[in-house]
């Protein structure tokens, strides 16, 4: 087979990130005696989408999201508190909500020890870590390349040159990153020289320029593809 190593994004590729995180949500702001209106997940999504953005951008560091995601949604809202006890108590609950996306475990299942496996995510130490051991995830990895834990985000060239020191490896074309976000996961990939695939179950339409090597909807499609090379 052309590809040795399966490298995976974590959150919206494995795990479903997106259903734990508006539950956390729900849950902080109950905790908080907050009376949550239909649109106040809806705000913080966009603040916390733009401070991930200068994240990755390197305009902040992960200190800083820590306290800024939080911090800039409560200034809007008009809520006292700290940011980073609000933080904290939202990760917990990332940790209590995890679950796997459909198809995933099985997926691990079926490809450990055929491929040699990789998680590449952005992400805090303090909740990827967690949430990879309660799932019981952690064994299926050779390698696990955390942002958080090197101090770089993909798409950043400083992300992938970690990714392969750890797998000891110079041959990219041995290589394939599997993930959902086309301006971290598709685009640090192939500004990098790694084959990347897109998971795309909401079948979204790609309007930029960025172009993954292969897309799929279902994570059962990826094995489909991996039988073609």
């Amino acid at each position: 087979m052309k590809y040795q190593w399966l490298l995976f994004d974590f959150d919206n590729t494995l795990v479903d990130f997106t259903n734990s995180s508006h539950l956390s949500f729900a849950d902080l702001v109950a905790a908080h005696g907050i009376e949550e209106d239909p649109e106040m997940y809806s705000r913080y999504q966009k603040v916390n989408f733009q401070v991930w953005k200068d994240f990755e951008e390197e305009k902040i560091d992960a200190l800083q999201l820590r306290r800024l995601r939080f911090e800039l949604f409560m200034q809007a809202e008009g809520i006292i508190g700290e940011p980073l006890d609000w933080n904290a108590q939202y990760l917990d609950g990332l940790v209590k909500h995890a679950v796997f996306i459909e198809g995933a475990k099985e997926l691990l299942d079926h490809f450990h020890g055929k491929f040699k496996l990789g998680i590449i995510t952005n992400g805090l130490k303090e909740v990827q870590r967690r949430r990879l051991a309660k799932l019981e995830m952690t064994d299926y990895f050779d390698v696990i390349v955390v942002s958080d834990e090197i101090n770089v985000a993909k798409p950043q060239a400083g992300f992938f040159d970690h990714t392969l020191n750890e797998i000891g490896t110079e041959r990219k074309d041995h290589l394939l990153i599997i993930g959902d976000s086309l301006h971290s996961d598709i685009i640090g990939g192939n500004n990098y020289g790694i084959d990347t695939c897109w998971f795309n179950p909401n079948q979204k339409t790609n309007d930029s320029s960025i172009r993954p090597t292969y897309e799929i909807n279902t994570l059962h499609n990826l094995s489909q593809i991996l039988k073609q090379h």
